[in-house]
């Protein structure tokens, strides 16, 4: 059974999270609650039907719970007539925040579906983010209480679409084609409480499983206003750290060495980390960018972007820094805004280099040295 592609970054407005300012889109440099909620999750892939799927709803009902698996699915036609399946719980697969109900079989040798099957329920309640339908059908209603919910190729709702707010319908909708599927009845809205996730810390199991947030009793980001210390900085965006890091000042660190570590959750409630290198204004226009000085940088973190401003050094990008990426956005004159990096950029794999080069100009840096392959020292 195929895992499912990467999920793509949330809309913010569909996924309500606690954030300590108000600036609202993707280049906000909010940040998140200074202590998170721990967890008891276990990460073994419990109930999990992930590898020959069940025939039973009793285990499928399980496996979808909220102590049970990021990925399961069903090997035959499953008829619940008149019961409810709920998907609950924060799970990580494929190296993001991601939950699958595969419909069918995978050919080993292509991936595509030699079977797809039905699962007959009264309704199928998500609660966890970024759930995805794959392939086979659901006879039933839908209830959408979670972002990032998708119907993967020939997935199809017989049914009702039902979701608990207009930006969780807005974001299904702007989706491709190959990830709405298709309903045969009303896709609507009908008013319930919305899944929400908190930024922060988190430990997911290295073949995927329940999210555990880490209880971080300061997580000394500088994310509000920024930081003018190297120090803060670099504990900011240490494993101990926040999901956000920022500067308010040039910071020169020559011949010291920033390093991105740990697993983190952004604001916009998937796998994220940011290093925002600006001020902007209620427009969320960048006013002015800043520039860290080091001999190098070295990101451990997975969807790792530098916000507009500048390093001066090296940027080493490490085999667990899935993602990596520039942040740009746009200036009060509506120009683009292009972060740099004064020196070299490094890619441990050249799978991640080659991600790199396929991104938009505006995920890109301005690189003066060159940009290659190469591990860290």
């Amino acid at each position: 059974m195929k895992k499912s592609k990467l999920i793509s970054l949330l809309a913010v407005s569909a996924l309500s999270v606690t954030i300590l300012t108000a600036c609202g889109d993707s280049d906000s440099k909010s940040s998140d609650d200074k202590t998170t909620a721990s967890s008891t999750a276990k990460t073994a892939e419990a109930f999990t039907g992930a590898t020959a799927g069940t025939d039973s709803f009793d285990t499928l009902t399980k496996a979808v719970a909220a102590d049970g698996a990021w990925l399961n699915g069903i090997t035959k036609d499953l008829d619940a007539s008149g019961k409810t399946l709920t998907v609950n719980g924060l799970f990580a697969g494929d190296g993001q925040v991601n939950r699958e109900l595969a419909l069918y079989k995978s050919n080993p040798t292509t991936h595509k579906p030699d079977a797809t099957y039905t699962l007959t329920v009264a309704k199928l309640v998500v609660k966890s983010p970024s759930f995805t339908i794959a392939q086979g059908t659901v006879k039933g209603d839908v209830y959408v209480n979670a972002p990032g919910f998708k119907i993967e190729g020939t997935g199809k709702v017989d049914g009702n679409l039902i979701f608990a707010s207009d930006d969780l319908k807005t974001a299904y909708e702007a989706l491709d084609a190959t990830d709405k599927g298709t309903v045969t009845g009303t896709v609507k809205v009908e008013a319930a409480d919305v899944t929400a996730v908190k930024a922060g810390a988190i430990s997911v199991a290295a073949k995927g499983g329940e999210i555990t947030y880490n209880k971080i009793t300061d997580a000394k980001t500088g994310a509000t206003a920024g930081t003018d210390k190297f120090a803060t900085l670099s504990d900011g965006l240490s494993k101990n750290g926040g999901w956000l890091g920022a500067a308010n000042t040039d910071i020169d660190a020559s011949g010291k060495t920033l390093t991105i570590d740990g697993t983190f959750i952004g604001s916009k409630g998937t796998i994220a980390r940011k290093v925002a290198l600006y001020d902007q204004n209620s427009d969320h226009q960048v006013t002015k960018t800043y520039t860290v000085t080091v001999a190098k940088v070295v990101v451990n973190s997975p969807y790792t972007v530098i916000a507009n401003g500048g390093i001066k050094g090296d940027v080493y990008v490490s085999k667990t820094a899935t993602g990596f990426a520039a942040q740009n956005g746009k200036d009060t004159t509506g120009k683009q805004v292009t972060a740099k990096i004064d020196g070299n950029l490094y890619f441990a794999t050249q799978d991640q280099l080659d991600a790199y080069n396929k991104l938009d100009a505006t995920a890109k840096f301005d690189v003066t040295g060159e940009t290659a392959v190469k591990a860290a020292n």
